[in-house]
């Protein structure tokens, strides 16, 4: 199991990507997850105590991927941009 913490981000204007609530996960923890792999994937744990499951890291490019956070994550976990999420 890979653990970090991460700073939640927002998105100002990036197309289809606009307004959206997400942390990164770096390549280097990317690879630790899932080798190799450069597409989507699932991925399940927790958000600080919050389990999840069902939901995909979406490739941004360089290795890197994000994890978006809806509404219904951001009031499970209680946090906002700029704030520290230990997943």
């Amino acid at each position: 199991m890979v653990q970090f913490t991460a700073t939640i981000h927002k998105f100002g204007k990036k197309g289809e990507k606009t307004g959206w609530t997400y942390i990164q996960i770096p390549a280097e923890l990317a690879q630790k997850l899932n080798p190799n792999v450069k597409k989507s994937y699932p991925v399940k744990g927790f958000l600080d105590r919050l389990p999840i499951s069902g939901m995909n890291l979406l490739p941004m490019g360089e290795g890197d991927f994000i994890l978006a956070l809806n509404a219904n994550i951001r009031k499970g976990i209680k946090k906002k941009q700029g704030d520290s999420l230990f997943v």
